[in-house]
């Protein structure tokens, strides 16, 4: 049975390993410089002008809301 299987598995063993490198070599990947990763921006980062524009869009949206009731109760 295992004779049965060696020539399948001799056709397959190129594709599996080419698969194996290229999965093995974007794990061990270095990032170079100017990565998108490294410029991203975070919401925790102290230094972020993210957390401002955050809490922004909050007030706005609370803004909204809170004309979308006034606006309700008077058309009422």
């Amino acid at each position: 049975m295992v004779y049965q299987a060696v020539p399948y598995l001799l056709l397959a063993a190129p594709s599996i390993i080419l698969l194996l490198t290229i999965l093995i070599g974007g794990c061990t990947m270095t990032r170079t410089a100017n990565d998108p990763m490294e410029r991203a921006r975070y919401y925790s980062d102290p230094s972020s002008r993210t957390g401002d524009e955050l809490v922004k869009e909050l007030d706005r949206r609370a803004g909204r809301e809170e004309l979308r009731r006034v606006v309700e109760e008077q058309q009422q």
